[in-house]
């Protein structure tokens, strides 16, 4: 059974608008909201036919605002307006991107601001609905006027005009033949349709609402694989006490440090570290710990070193006892793992912003002018200017997101770094391949050149769109957001992160298979119970490296679950 959704005085939420663009769910708009609709369209023909000098409706655009347009061709007006700013360049953006743009078009123009007809609405829920898409070049806006050109693409293509311009079940066709096949009506512009249309950031908004989706769920696989690696580097647990992070009381810190207990709850490997007597063969790495011990050769926890047997000798190489060396307890880790509460949680802090600042800006009234309803019997309204269509809001929110996923890039990297380096793994070894196996075998040395390429890339993708502003509109427009970029941007930095991440589990996973087996432990009896569930999801889809081989097709496959959610879902 299809799926809908109502659009009411409520408006819409993310969760609709993933849902429309992502599941087919269908769009309706409430009767409440069609009425409001109706009144908005009833005070602008009265304005029009009482000769009022209205920005837009009976003057012309930007710059040009002060000459005056006869009412005969007020809607004529309008098709220019779309014809003329049709200019958008570049590849076309995603389908989703545009679905997404539609669907927050319909429910700015349902907040009965507008004035545009009903019959342009419910033509635009039904090209959502039936997936007939425009065809829309991803490049050319600035974010104020909002973003004129895309948006005015959406407007060619719904009054039947352009070429090669709309999408239907696969197929590609001029925009007029596109809606006669999917039997949706040629819209008709009137006065002021054009500027309702076009004037907004729906097309920033639309990019920004499918990636902070994204950015939620590439944020909690990055705690998947931090609990992983944390397993595989035997992490002291200590770093992550309550205490800790409710002394400096940032929330998200406090609830990032809470998550990894949870993960590492039962743990034999994350715990605080007593002495422990590491095998001195730099091809074993093997350590004793008296919590431990060794069941699988007769010795019991809290044995301690000193009792065991003067014959005791190393499970894995065989060195005697006496040649063992004491190590002091492990207080901390380095940075990239004690500090990532203190850097996970600003960037949940930082999501929860964004999506706050997207949900307002999904059910705003963007164009200009507005219209305002004082009385509905008589009529009575006023029809202001205003400048809801900046981008601002969007373009600053997107900017700050795209640094916060960046930094979650940053320092997984570093953690890859780490997991590779012998000098660093707690005697893992380098590049986590047994080590009578290096030289021969490369092991896992390249995937950190890949994670540090793009951990660099975005690095230079976070550097903020909203910052720069370039007036248009012969200086009548003289300060911009660039908002789309902003959007566009967060969009990269996440399908660069996506293989980030994919990377760090896959090395997370190799280093806990390598500390199982130098301990001789089961990973289900060492790990915690939901990182094991992790680890369990990802060996179920990549095999153990035991010798060099194609991995590439490995990294795929977790970025595919990564995407999909199945990793988060498992460790659940």
């Amino acid at each position: 059974m299809t799926k809908k959704i109502i659009l009411d005085e409520k408006g819409l939420t993310h969760e609709d608008v993933n849902n429309i663009v992502r599941n087919d769910y269908q769009l309706e708009m409430s009767e409440s909201v069609k009425k409001k609709v109706n009144l908005a369209r009833k005070a602008i023909e009265i304005a029009v036919e009482s000769g009022q000098k209205i920005y837009g409706i009976t003057t012309g655009f930007g710059s040009l605002r002060d000459i005056v347009i006869e009412e005969k061709d007020a809607a004529k007006l309008q098709i220019n307006l779309i014809r003329s700013h049709s200019v958008a360049v570049g590849k076309p953006a995603k389908d989703e991107h545009v679905k997404a743009m539609m669907v927050l078009r319909v429910a700015a123009l349902a907040r009965g601001n507008s004035g545009c007809q009903l019959s342009t609405i419910e033509n635009l829920i039904a090209m959502i609905n039936d997936n007939v898409l425009p065809i829309i070049p991803s490049k050319g806006s600035v974010g104020a006027s909002g973003d004129l050109a895309q948006l005015s693409h959406m407007a060619l293509a719904m009054i039947g005009d352009g070429q090669k311009n709309l999408k239907y079940k696969g197929k590609i066709y001029d925009a007029k033949i596109g809606l006669e096949k999917a039997g949706i009506p040629v819209t008709k512009l009137s006065y002021k349709e054009g500027l309702a249309l076009n004037n907004g950031v729906q097309y920033s908004a639309g990019i920004s609402c499918m990636a902070i989706k994204d950015s939620y769920n590439i944020f909690e696989n990055s705690i998947v694989a931090l609990a992983m690696t944390m397993e595989a580097l035997k992490a002291a647990k200590q770093q992550f006490d309550e205490r800790i992070h409710m002394a400096r009381n940032h929330p998200g810190q406090i609830e990032i440090a809470k998550r990894l207990r949870e993960f590492y709850k039962g743990s034999k490997l994350v715990k605080i570290y007593g002495d422990v007597f590491t095998c001195p063969d730099e091809f074993c790495g093997y350590y004793y710990d008296s919590e431990m011990g060794n069941p699988n050769h007769g010795i019991k926890e809290w044995t301690l070193f000193e009792d065991l047997p003067q014959d005791w000798k190393c499970p894995k190489c065989g060195t005697e006892k006496n040649l063992f060396i004491k190590t002091l307890p492990k207080l901390q880790d380095d940075y990239s793992i004690r500090c990532a509460p203190q850097v996970l949680g600003p960037v949940s802090e930082v999501l929860d912003n964004t999506r706050d600042v997207l949900s307002r800006e999904i059910n705003a009234a963007t164009d200009n002018p507005l219209i305002f309803i004082k009385n509905e019997e008589p009529l009575d309204f006023d029809i202001y200017s205003g400048g809801n269509f900046h981008g601002e809001p969007v373009a600053i929110a997107m900017d700050t997101l795209a640094i916060a996923m960046a930094e979650l890039g940053s320092i997984a990297e570093r953690r890859c770094a780490k997991l590779i380096d012998g000098s660093r793994n707690e005697g893992l070894g380098a590049f986590l391949i047994h080590r009578e196996a290096l030289g021969l075998n490369s092991g896992f040395m390249m995937p950190q050149y890949v994670t540090a390429a793009l951990a660099s890339e975005n690095k230079v993708l976070a550097s903020p769109a909203s910052v720069d502003s370039i007036p248009t509109s012969a200086n009548a427009e003289d300060h911009v957001s660039m908002s789309p970029i902003a959007a566009r941007k967060v969009v990269a930095i996440n399908e660069n992160l996506i293989y980030i991440i994919a990377i760090e589990m896959m090395l997370a996973a190799q280093g806990i298979d390598l500390r199982c087996e130098i301990q001789n432990l089961n990973p289900k009896d060492a790990l915690g119970d939901k990182t094991y569930k992790a680890y369990k999801f990802i060996r179920s889809i990549i095999p153990t490296l035991s010798h060099d081989r194609i991995i590439y097709t490995d990294i795929e496959k977790i970025a595919e679950k990564i995407i999909d959610g199945s990793i988060v879902r498992a460790a659940q």
